[in-house]
């Protein structure tokens, strides 16, 4: 069986004391190729974490560790509605992510996600 990857960049403005992310941090990430959000941002977790170097996290007084807990509530496997996304495909598909979380994301797709955008 061959596993097909594709790419997306993802990029994730939040507002934080410790400026790490206010002025946004873009990602290039390789995803499967039925890879949705979730997957996405379980790559970048696993990017920073292998970098320690560059990793950004614990942020927010220390409580919060990860992309994915920064972003998705797993209890109820969506999007925090705090949080504003854009994601398109190359040709500009737009994918609403915040209403469908296991949406296949795009080969090329092009996200950003705003923390705190209320």
């Amino acid at each position: 069986m061959v596993i097909e990857i594709k790419k997306a960049t993802l990029t994730i403005f939040a507002p934080d004391p410790e400026k790490r992310l206010s002025k946004g941090k873009e990602y290039k990430i390789d995803i499967e190729d039925n890879g949705n959000i979730i997957s996405a941002l379980s790559g970048i977790d696993k990017q920073e974490y292998s970098d320690p170097e560059h990793m950004i996290f614990p942020i927010f007084k220390g409580l919060i560790y990860s992309h994915l807990q920064l972003i998705w509530d797993g209890e109820e496997n969506r999007i925090y509605e705090d949080c504003a996304v854009n994601a398109y495909g190359p040709n500009r598909e737009f994918m609403n992510l915040q209403d469908d979380i296991n949406t296949n994301l795009y080969p090329n797709s092009d996200i950003t996600i705003v923390v705190h955008a209320d």
